[in-house]
């Protein structure tokens, strides 16, 4: 199928693209990953397209005591790029698609498309980041959290670009991204973004995040309450692994029922955590 005919338009400043955007019913595409599958099956039908991918004053890493991810990064980019205190940025950019998925694809695309089995948003709602927002009244900033309202659906609005990404490294945490696949390249069945800090074999801050599970990334807030001030060890962790799974249904489709999703969920946790013990 084609996608219904529409207009194009690429500015030569982020000023011009959100002058577009406030005047005109558009949708933002950079890379295209996400937006070109959508537009083919006429999920979307916009009348324009706004094309920021060749925008440089959005496309960049920077590093200090928050590090800084414009929306039009390259997940290659990402890839070959080691983050000192966030270093799962660069396995979650690593375990996105394929290479040439990598090689076109953007954050900001990712993030803002918020497909509920995406790798990213996860990711970022273990690391607590900050999305920055750009309109012409001005910037704003919206915890990952409470961005992702829902499936597809976002903190922006009509005439809004998400602008960069910011973090606040974790230094002395150990941070994994795992997820289960049926097929290389494919969006997760489940997958867990898991940072921890343990001092002495005692857990003093842990935040699991899932995605594939639920309408948005899941926090699994419970069970991080259950493991901050316990002894990381097989008690802890097959308690947390139980207490992760409750108060969420994920979906069922033909790539696995709910109670399938929620075993793998619980094995994926206790795993994960059973290995980062075993290295302490």
């Amino acid at each position: 199928m084609y996608p219904a005919q529409v207009g194009y338009y690429k500015p030569e400043s982020l000023g011009e693209a959100l002058d577009f955007l406030e005047k005109h019913e558009s949708k933002i595409i950079a890379g295209g990953q996400s937006l070109i599958p959508m537009l083919k099956l006429r999920i979307l039908n916009p009348k324009y397209l706004v094309d920021i991918g060749d925008l440089k004053e959005l496309s960049f890493i920077r590093e200090g005591d928050v590090i800084s991810i414009g929306a039009t990064t390259r997940h290659s980019e990402l890839v070959s790029k080691r983050l000192p205190g966030a270093e799962i940025i660069q396995e979650t950019a690593s375990k996105v698609g394929d290479v040439q998925v990598r090689n076109m694809g953007t954050v900001g695309g990712s993030v803002s498309n918020a497909d509920p089995s995406a790798d990213y948003p996860a990711m970022f709602s273990a690391l607590e980041a900050t999305m920055v927002i750009r309109s012409k009244a001005g910037t704003r900033e919206v915890n990952a959290l409470d961005f992702f309202k829902g499936p597809f659906n976002t903190a922006l609005g009509q005439s809004d670009i998400l602008e960069q990404v910011k973090v606040k490294p974790l230094r002395g945490y150990k941070q994994v991204y795992r997820k289960i696949v049926r097929r290389a390249g494919d969006f997760a069945l489940v997958g867990l973004a898991l940072v921890l800090k343990a001092n002495a074999g005692v857990v003093e801050d842990v935040r699991i995040a899932f995605t594939g599970v639920s309408d948005k990334p899941y926090r699994a807030i419970k069970a991080e309450e259950a493991l901050r001030g316990s002894k990381l060890d097989s008690s802890s962790i097959s308690k947390a692994s139980e207490i992760a799974v409750e108060g969420v249904n994920p979906p069922s489709d033909s790539r696995g029922s709910s109670m399938y999703r929620k075993e793998v969920m619980k094995r994926l946790l206790r795993n994960t955590l059973e290995e980062m013990k075993d290295a302490s």
